[in-house]
């Protein structure tokens, strides 16, 4: 199984190139505002790197979002272009379930003692104005019955983790309402840009229970990557022309012509 991973939605575009349960390159750039120029070169010169060609591919796995918007239709479009272009299905992932897995402690492919000490595993995105993207997953423990949480095992992220809260936009402070009234006892490792950002007030309203992540912020192709293939054998693919940004907000041209439109009322 050979995979190409696009992910553009956050402060750095990147580019991974995998095969069944490893990746074989990637290729980060820093300017992500420059990703329309650089995203398809990058993918070239992997490709060269590893000797593929674009038909040697199963699938093309692109990152959704939430995220940039302008990163967002860059990679959405390139995925769409290659998906139709090669005759190849194309895999969502959502910026936060990518950011939750580099964070959980997985190592892709790899026979492991899976240790993760926590409840619940939640990515909070930084989404500008007061705002985050919201992401909640939840150990599942069925699996790990081993002293600590613990288990040696194949099985992936999706196998251990499940969704409790599908990614949503909350405004910070209504976030953290919700969040203590829903989950008053839980055990919570926080991780991605937001939880950076809200370090501070997520320790003080929520005491010894919150851990924090280490290093973990925007995601990378090399994750987006690793869940791709996971849902490649799991079937779990579209038709490029299902593929479709996740908007959770509408964009800032957008609000304001929203705006534009009601004081002309």
């Amino acid at each position: 199984m050979k995979i190409i991973a696009l992910e553009t939605t956050g402060a750095h575009m990147s580019v991974c190139l995998w095969e069944d349960f490893k990746p074989r390159a990637s290729k980060t750039e820093t300017d992500a505002d420059a990703a329309s120029h650089h995203l398809l070169p990058a993918a070239h010169s992997l490709f060269q790197k590893v000797g593929w060609k674009p038909q040697d591919l199963d699938a093309v796995v692109v990152d959704v979002g939430p995220g940039r918007f302008t990163g967002l239709r860059i990679g959405v479009a390139a995925a769409r272009t290659l998906g139709q272009a090669l005759e190849k299905p194309v895999i969502e992932v959502s910026s936060l379930e990518a950011v939750a897995a580099r964070s959980s402690g997985w190592l892709a492919g790899k026979n492991f003692v899976w240790r993760f000490p926590s409840d619940l595993l939640c990515v909070l995105s930084d989404a500008m104005r007061d705002d985050v993207y919201m992401g909640v997953w939840r150990f599942h423990r069925l699996l790990a019955r081993n002293r600590g949480g613990t288990a040696r095992t194949y099985h992936t992220f999706g196998h251990h983790f499940k969704l409790v809260h599908a990614p949503t936009l909350f405004r910070f402070d209504r976030f953290m309402s919700f969040f203590r009234s829903c989950f008053q006892v839980q055990t919570l490792v926080f991780a991605g840009s937001g939880a950076v950002r809200h370090r501070e007030e997520l320790t003080k309203a929520f005491g010894s229970r919150a851990k924090f992540a280490t290093a973990v912020g925007d995601p990378e192709a090399v994750w987006v990557a690793a869940l791709g293939a996971e849902k490649f054998f799991r079937r779990d693919m579209k038709m490029y022309n299902q593929v479709k940004p996740l908007y959770l907000r509408p964009s800032y041209a957008e609000e304001n012509l929203a705006k534009a439109a009601l004081l002309s009322v």
